[in-house]
């Protein structure tokens, strides 16, 4: 195989990095290149996909909001105290 073409080709772990980045917009032009070339080939990645896409529009449609980032504080410290606890 040349050099070019195994730009283009990728295994299924960068596969799934690329789907991942492009699922929340972040990949560029030659991810999503690789990406679509990949797709193409592997019929378990293309499963991925679908699956990851559907996911994220379940989760896009059930207005599940995060937990603000004071909370998460908050319940770290009274982990760490109740582990402390437990030690001593």
């Amino acid at each position: 195989m040349s050099k070019k073409s195994k730009f283009f080709f990728i295994d299924c772990s960068e596969a799934a990095d690329c789907c991942n980045k492009a699922q929340y917009e972040e990949a560029n032009f030659l991810d999503k290149a690789k990406l679509y070339i990949h797709l193409i080939l592997c019929k378990t990645c293309r499963k991925f996909s679908q699956r990851n896409s559907k996911l994220t529009d379940l989760l896009d449609k059930s207005k599940i909001e995060p937990c603000p980032e004071e909370k998460k504080q908050q319940w770290r410290e009274e982990i760490k105290k109740e582990f402390a606890e437990e030690r001593t």
